[in-house]
């Protein structure tokens, strides 16, 4: 055992209990202010606000520890506390900072800056069909039912198929940002079938570069799990009178599926018949949802 209960032990549990404190009471804070979904998916949401209360029980036992504790609490078989003012400062500036950053900064969606970055996604890629070689023209069998249009190409994709045969029953596809990617992805894997589909769907407007002034991607933020992996997910749109659009402005757009193109591959793309201003949504993100068939039946 240690001889002494130091001052500098008791500092170094103070300190502990500060920031454990800190983070519990930040989680909390931005459960209440329903900020959460800016940084997590739901279900990583649900698991995050496990953690306050038992952060709290922590750090009033460092508390505890720091205030009452003597030399009898103190092993020496347990982690060695940071040596000198240096290592300290370090060692707890690896927490104190992004907390700080956490609680100043203002809680705000990813916009176009963060998808220039990381590269807008245009579509779930389909690697078996992008490795065979395009027909000269397009074929477009006479198909009488919705199970043999909507065939699904392995049993990945099963669930685009069967959304796909009910989204093509709408007079208006109207996309539910609960299941954005997946109805965006059931178009894509059969865009020649919905040509010239009337569609509405919301986002915000992204341009890359070497975008014609007549064109932008009307985008979403997917997110799996936290921000960090979160994907600028994009629709190409065209119009005429799009090239006044600014940056990261969220509209609502009505418009004509059809096929464009992209870095020289085929890709969805919307000719624009209508353009509404709209509100950033509470929840600007959109995520992945365990079935997305089910939902769309829930809501039709």
């Amino acid at each position: 055992m240690m001889d002494s209960f130091s001052l500098k032990h008791r500092s170094h549990y103070f300190v502990r209990a500060i920031l454990l404190c800190c983070l519990a009471f930040y989680i909390m804070g931005l459960n209440n202010s329903d900020a959460l979904h800016y940084y997590l998916a739901p279900h990583m949401q649900r698991l995050l606000l496990l953690c306050p209360i038992p952060l709290l029980f922590i750090a009033f036992g460092m508390l505890w520890h720091a205030m009452m504790g003597d030399s009898a609490q103190i092993c020496d078989c347990e982690h060695p506390l940071p040596g000198g003012l240096l290592k300290s400062t370090g060692v707890y500036g690896m927490f104190a900072i992004p907390l700080l950053f956490g609680l100043l900064l203002p809680d705000q969606a990813l916009g176009s800056d963060m998808a220039a970055k990381k590269g807008i996604v245009y579509s779930f890629p389909d690697p078996e069909l992008e490795h065979k070689a395009k027909p000269t023209a397009p074929l477009v069998p006479a198909l009488s039912t919705l199970d043999e249009m909507f065939i699904p190409r392995d049993i990945y994709s099963v669930e685009f198929s069967e959304l796909a045969k009910r989204l093509y029953t709408l007079p208006v596809i109207q996309v539910d940002p609960l299941i954005f990617s997946e109805t965006i992805g059931s178009i894509d894997m059969y865009k020649e079938h919905f040509a010239d589909k009337k569609i509405v769907l919301q986002g915000f407007v992204f341009r890359e570069e070497d975008m014609p002034p007549d064109s932008f991607a009307l985008t979403r933020f997917l997110v799996m799990c936290c921000t960090a992996d979160a994907v600028p997910f994009g629709v190409l749109a065209r119009g005429d009178e799009v090239s006044a659009l600014e940056e990261d402005a969220w509209i609502e757009l009505e418009g004509t599926i059809g096929v464009g193109n992209v870095n020289g591959e085929e890709r969805l793309q919307i000719t624009v018949d209508q353009i509404r201003s709209v509100e950033q949504p509470a929840t600007p993100y959109i995520f992945t949802h365990p079935d997305s068939v089910a939902a769309f039946d829930a809501k039709n």
